[in-house]
């Protein structure tokens, strides 16, 4: 690879903290996050998006729905259950470091890409994970009355050399792609061939702020606004106005549409409505009139002459125009036009203001606006508060920390990972975070962002996330044991301040935050915490009946979890522990005819003990005041445990 994929590269492994992963390893991670990133609204892990080794032919399987990426079939079922209509891509990438395009490993590339939508008795034998996303894939087939149209099939083959026409390649390409584009499985397929070049323009659109001009030849400045630095509002030609939403694949930009906060609803009623206008010539020319136009937040706006340079930009209002004119784009012509609103503000309080307000005129999901409110603008000053030694970045707006190069991105907490992690270890119900966030924003409402929380929970329970997630790069735990990383902060937070359930109750949180802040900061401590936690979870394994496939998001099997913590609890914390064998201190309490009562210098509740004649000395005893007296203490052995009436006593013989 050329040196500057080489330092692009470099600046990944620093930024996941990957630096022990093998080169060609990394490389894999790298260019999964920077595809997989244009088609994702929301932060993903690209180790999710990574095949397992011995995948033969694919290096990255992505399963995007409705701009998510999936990994759980819980989650499609959630969406299938709240989405009317769903829009499915499957994304398959084959990741080489050689600068040489290999006409073989582009045929085993596709090769592995058809076996995946094999039938079972036909596809080659692959592992758990690969079998986990064939599920998924086998869901969303089964569901089909739900998809808008059959997904789209996108291949990506990714070289650090050059690509040329001229290698004789492509007709290869075209022939193996060929039945996959024949299957009516597929409404569309794609064969992208990323060389050097490619990998060099897809990095930086992911981090560079995104900048286009457009024309706006007839526009009007709005009068002076508070705390809005400058805003417009004009005409523009529909075919211009694409250009703003199209990356250097001819794609649409799913990132400028982040703030918009709906997806793309397909052609629902008004989605073919607009359709329709487009359709038909006389309607398309009084587009700017029967459409409401298009809302744009601009972190930047530069006039030069009817030129407008706008960069770091959000299409705040406008996705499902914006989506339809995409779509549609060989069908308008030089006469529509579109009415577009520019507005650059001064401070991102007045952006979310905007959002909120054009986006309350249709209804949208109300997860889509909990992050902008003011219990969440407050947690996330509460994260920017933490000593740097603990500090994580709670990403209240989708990919907010993707352009600082500095940030180590397993430090960025999603909304998602947060609920997940709040809900899994202040709440014990690990067994729900496979769940969508939106419906356990919903679910759990009344015991989850309360004023009356303290904020500390919240941040300690993402930080315990991020400490087992550690673990499990570092010591290289079983991959089997890592579906279950909610359970285990579940398990370490029942450990050390039990399992008492306490939202809404500041105090109470607040303590248990200072017992578990203390213990994380105390990395032998921490590490012992942790390595309980995963015995205790695997003695639940081991003995379990709940079936294998549905363990980790089964109540019954949290329960059990939580009933083997209880066990491990209550022994770390009695006092009882002496028995038989074991060597003790004695001081004598008293003395009769035949026994010596003695009081067993111990912390145990279980302080007494006698020992007989026959064991005082090794020789003949006529009176045992000769041998032992009041206030004496010596060594001895326990060597019988009696209960009288639950009297408790130990039997011992004296050492010499």
């Amino acid at each position: 690879m050329n040196q500057i994929i080489k330092s692009f590269l470099s600046t990944h492994i620093k930024e996941y903290a990957i630096e022990d992963m093998k080169e060609d390893k990394a490389f894999e991670h790298f260019i999964n996050r920077i595809i997989i990133n244009k088609y994702s609204i929301e932060r993903f892990d690209p180790d999710t998006i990574m095949t397992d080794d011995g995948e033969k032919g694919l290096d990255g399987v992505a399963i995007i729905i409705n701009e998510r990426l999936i990994t759980e079939k819980e989650e499609l079922e959630s969406i299938i259950a709240n989405d009317s209509e769903i829009d499915v891509r499957f994304v398959f990438i084959q990741s080489k470091t050689s600068e040489r395009f290999s006409s073989s490993e582009i045929g085993d590339f596709i090769y592995g890409v058809k076996a995946f939508f094999e039938s079972k008795e036909k596809r080659p034998t692959t592992n758990e994970k690969m079998e986990n996303l064939i599920s998924i894939k086998d869901l969303v087939y089964e569901n089909s009355i739900s998809l808008s149209s059959p997904p789209v099939l996108d291949l990506y083959y990714v070289c650090c050399g050059k690509w040329s026409d001229t290698n004789g390649i492509q007709k290869r390409i075209d022939i193996e792609i060929q039945p996959l584009i024949d299957n009516s499985d597929f409404s569309k397929v794609e064969f992208y061939k990323y060389d050097s070049e490619k990998i060099i323009t897809t990095f930086k659109e992911l981090k560079k702020k995104i900048s286009r001009s457009i024309l706006m030849e007839k526009r009007a400045t709005f009068p002076s606004i508070n705390g809005v630095k400058q805003a417009y509002i004009g005409f523009v030609k529909c075919k211009d106005y694409i250009k703003l939403l199209e990356d250097s694949d001819g794609n649409i930009l799913n990132n400028i549409f982040e703030d918009n906060v709906r997806d793309f609803q397909g052609y629902n009623v008004i989605n073919s409505e607009i359709k329709n206008t487009l359709e038909n010539d006389e309607d398309q020319d009084r587009f700017a009139v029967l459409n409401n136009g298009i809302t744009i937040v601009a972190r930047g706006i530069q006039i030069t002459g009817d030129n407008i340079e706008i960069s770091d930009y959000q299409i705040v209002n406008g996705c499902q125009t914006s989506y339809v004119l995409f779509d549609n784009q060989s069908k308008i012509n030089q006469n529509s036009y579109i009415v577009i609103k520019l507005i650059e503000v001064e401070d991102s309080s007045i952006a979310e203001r905007v959002i909120y307000t054009t986006n309350r005129q249709t209804e949208v999901k109300s997860e889509a606006f909990i992050s902008s409110n003011r219990f969440h603008k407050q947690l996330q000053d509460y994260f920017n508060s933490i000593d740097p030694n603990y500090k994580l970045y709670y990403e209240r707006r989708s990919k907010q920390y993707d352009l600082d190069d500095s940030i180590n991105k397993n430090k960025v907490i999603s909304l998602s990972i947060l609920i997940a992690s709040y809900i899994a270890m202040f709440l014990n119900e690990p067994q729900s975070t496979h769940r969508y966030y939106g419906e356990l924003l919903s679910s759990y409402k009344n015991r989850i962002f309360l004023d009356t929380d303290c904020y500390d929970v919240y941040y300690i329970s993402t930080y315990y996330n991020y400490f087992v997630e550690q673990q499990f790069r570092i010591q290289h735990i079983s991959k089997e044991l890592r579906q279950y990383k909610y359970h285990i902060i579940c398990a370490m937070r029942c450990l050390l301040v039990g399992k008492s359930i306490n939202y809404g109750k500041a105090k109470k949180q607040k303590r248990e935050f200072d017992t578990l802040f203390t213990i994380i900061k105390d990395e032998r401590k921490s590490k012992q915490t942790f390595s309980t936690a995963i015995m205790c979870l695997k003695e639940v394994l081991n003995k379990t009946s709940v079936p294998e496939q549905a363990r980790y998001r089964s109540k019954e099997f949290t329960n059990e979890l939580l009933s083997e913590i209880d066990k491990v609890s209550e022994a770390s914390n009695s006092t009882e522990y002496l028995k038989v064998g074991d060597i003790v201190h004695c001081t004598v309490s008293g003395v009769d005819k035949t026994f010596v009562n003695v009081t067993i210098k111990t912390e145990d509740i279980r302080n007494y003990g006698f020992i007989h004649i026959s064991n005082v000395a090794n020789k003949w005893i006529e009176n045992l005041l000769d041998e032992v007296k009041i206030g004496e203490i010596f060594q001895a052995k326990i060597i019988e445990d009696i209960d009288y009436s639950n009297n408790h006593g130990w039997g011992l013989t004296r050492i010499y």
